[in-house]
């Protein structure tokens, strides 16, 4: 599942629940934070020398039930020696504009965002323009139509009427810009390419089920699919992108029952509620288990450690609990996150003791131990290989480990850091630095192999990761020029 901390859009999210004062503040020093961030790249690189060792970690068992770079350097980093360039061709490239954002291909053209406008350019004409006067509302793409959600206009909103406040949606023609449908009532509101999450309220929002109902519609019409009586004000936690993805079978969402200060996650399937858990920590879904990850140790002087909490869905006691070490900076002054939070095939990828390991996600027991420590990064989607990493070797420290043998697959060379993330999409594995605010903020992303462990890297930095493509921008910070290859690299 995608993962919130992972999104780039998911501080914007996050900032618009808050209230305006709040995100005036916020607003404010994100400018100043804007003009450092487009200067990194050109200033700065990983410094993944030196890193600290890190303590011990511990699977507890309970009986019951989703930065800048470290270091600093004149030049652009540079992948390992050991890492070719990849000489494929690009799915499709675009300069951008000085006012542009981002850029997405559909059928009907190029789908063109700027800080207060989406467009579509087809054959270098602009064939429809939106504007807006909200600052990075919501768009997704959904099948003929494109839907965009901001705050919602002063005629209706009302001065006393409590946080979220109404989002202005409307949904338009993506041939013609020509408007379907208009919604002035919903807040929080997620777009998929086969439904909008939207919630309406009518109480007061105060802990109480039935002041709020969760509504999926179909995005051409807006009628209902399902719905739902929440808490409160409730959004999708793990969102689609804007270029179009269906919503899962079962739906992580947050709701807010007294305040943006609290939070409830609950799992819906067709509506229905499957389990929910008042946590402020990450959450994904593996299965039947709710995985609550919380990486968020901000004190390297005693260790630093992730804990990692396992509800059953239906259950309000954990049946499992874990506390995992993560990597001290190099300058000893902060901790790192969990670099994989992805189970698949009923298990996940896990430090234990020092050791990667391969955790039974129904249980929190280790079904398999790695023959040496180092740090498990992930899993392969079949669930038989796991990716660590040797950070007592300088080359070859990335490992792939058959676990059903024990043996080594294959070794290479990855330049990884506290922060460094682990995606993997197929038959590759993505090695990244965090989300940030304004994107991702590791320049130096590497592709490796599953299979073989042969590393490539593509001309650029990171953009985003879209469906089926990752998108990459060169160095150009007036016009950048976007580029988008296969995500999945060997498939």
């Amino acid at each position: 599942m995608y993962d919130e901390r992972r999104d780039p859009h998911g501080m914007w999210r996050e900032l618009r629940s808050w209230p305006l004062y709040v995100q005036i503040g916020v607003a404010a020093v994100a400018v100043g934070s804007l003009v450092l961030a487009f200067a990194l790249p050109a200033i700065m690189r990983p410094s993944r020398s030196g890193e600290a060792d890190w303590p011990d970690g511990e699977i507890k068992g309970v009986n019951n039930t989703i930065t800048v770079d470290e270091g600093s350097t004149e030049s652009e980093p540079e992948p390992p020696e050991s890492v070719s360039v990849y000489d494929g061709e690009p799915l499709w490239s675009y300069r951008l504009d000085a006012d542009s954002g981002a850029v997405t291909q559909v059928d009907q053209g190029t789908l063109v965002r700027t800080d207060g406008s989406l467009r579509l350019i087809a054959d270098d004409e602009t064939v429809w323009e939106h504007t807006w006067e909200d600052y990075a509302p919501e768009i997704g793409v959904a099948g003929e139509v494109v839907v965009i959600s901001g705050e919602g206009s002063e005629d209706v909103l009302e001065d006393d009427e409590p946080w979220p406040g109404r989002q202005d949606t409307v949904a338009l023609d993506l041939g013609t810009g020509e408007e379907v449908w208009h919604d002035e009532e919903s807040s929080f509101v997620t777009v998929f390419s086969d439904a909008v999450m939207m919630t309406e309220c009518t109480g007061e929002q105060d802990d109480h089920i039935g002041d709020c109902t969760l509504y999926a519609r179909d995005p051409v019409d807006l009628s209902t699919l399902w719905s739902t009586p929440t808490y409160a004000s409730a959004r999708v936690v793990s969102g689609s992108s804007w270029t179009g993805e269906a919503a899962p079978e079962r739906l992580v969402v947050e709701s807010f029952p007294t305040g943006h200060d609290s939070r409830t996650v609950t799992v819906y399937e067709n509506g229905d509620s499957l389990g929910s858990v008042p946590t402020q920590a990450s959450v994904d879904l593996a299965g039947d288990t709710m995985l609550v990850y919380d990486d968020w140790d901000d004190n390297p002087a005693d260790g630093c450690t992730a804990a990692v909490t396992a509800y059953r869905l239906g259950e309000s006691e954990p049946a499992w609990e874990a506390a995992v070490a993560t990597r001290k900076s190099g300058d000893l002054s902060s901790c790192g996150d969990l670099p994989a939070i992805t189970a698949y095939d009923g298990k996940l990828p896990l430090t234990v003791e020092n050791t990667p390991a391969v955790v039974d996600v129904a249980t929190g027991e280790a079904v398999w131990t790695a023959p040496a420590e180092g740090q498990a990064y992930a899993l392969s989607p079949d669930g038989g290989t796991l990716i660590a990493t040797d950070w007592e070797s300088e080359e070859d420290n990335l490992v792939a480990y058959d676990i059903g043998t024990g043996e080594e697959r294959w070794r290479a060379t990855a330049d990884v850091g506290s922060q460094s993330q682990a995606t993997v999409i197929g038959s590759t594995l993505w090695i990244h630095g965090d989300a940030s605010m304004w994107g991702w903020s590791d320049y130096n992303v590497i592709a490796y192999n599953l299979d073989t462990g042969e590393g490539v890297a593509l001309p650029g930095s990171v953009s985003a990761f879209a469906p089926g493509e990752i998108i990459m921008t060169d160095d150009d910070y007036e016009t950048p020029e976007l580029t988008a290859w296969p995500v999945d690299l060997w498939s």
